[in-house]
């Protein structure tokens, strides 16, 4: 479905990612893992088109994507939900989660069903409906980041750091949720710190170190491999 070939990519003259290679399937959950810095957003930015690759290829459903734009890439229904959340705080619940559809035409009635969609995964942001974003707890915001992509009908669905600064209980939460998106048909490309969680739900993983990718593996392989959780301490074991 979605196949990275030896993209590269930096920031001014700065080298952030060498030579990533990654591959994602249809139905699949896959995780990269790394720690802060190693270059896993970078890698979901060049995916998305925010930031251009300077070499290498990307290819979802065998359709070349690294030299489209943006909007073009999120019209494929390729959906990058981003670190830190980045609602809309002067917008309610409601109208944050219809910004994700502002990149594709929805008729009145796909509009509310994909709103009760949304509802069905996170009812409890049925009563939060009328808040304003800034008033939300940071799991609430996250639910809605999360929502607001689910809006836009995803093929596949790329979560930056999802877990990232919220409570031990509404992680949990939070990698419940993906196995539940999952399990209704939503491929998942998940970027974490926290490799323990992400291992539990994924069906593979990439670990990244210094921009660049060290190993791939089916995700109980690398849960149960004890020089790993001693490399990933920091990150999430």
């Amino acid at each position: 479905m979605l196949k990275v070939d030896n993209i590269s990519a930096s920031y001014g003259k700065v080298r952030a990612i060498t030579d990533v290679s990654l591959e994602v399937r249809e139905g699949e959950v896959v995780a990269l893992l790394g720690v802060n810095g190693a270059g896993k957003s970078t890698t979901l930015k060049t995916i998305s088109g925010l930031l251009r690759t300077q070499d290498g290829s990307i290819h979802f459903q065998d359709e070349r994507i690294d030299r489209l734009s943006p909007e073009k890439i999120a019209r494929r229904r390729i959906v990058h939900v981003p670190e830190g959340r980045r609602l809309f705080p002067g917008l309610t619940v409601r109208e944050n989660l219809i910004m994700g559809t502002s990149n594709h035409k929805v008729s009145k009635v796909d509009l509310n069903h994909r709103l009760d969609y949304v509802l069905e995964i996170f009812p409890d942001l049925k009563p939060l409906y009328s808040q304003l974003s800034w008033s939300l707890s940071g799991g609430q915001q996250q639910m809605v980041a999360i929502g607001r992509g689910l809006m836009a009908d995803p093929v596949i669905l790329m979560l930056d750091e999802p877990s990232l600064g919220l409570a031990p209980v509404i992680v949990k939460q939070v990698f419940k949720t993906i196995r539940d998106i999952n399990a209704r048909g939503v491929t998942v490309l998940l970027v974490e710190q926290n490799a323990h969680l992400s291992l539990q739900v994924a069906h593979r993983a990439y670990l990244i170190e210094t921009g660049r990718i060290v190993r791939e593996d089916d995700a109980d392989t690398l849960l149960h491999d004890e020089n790993l959780q001693k490399e990933m301490l920091g990150a999430g074991f």
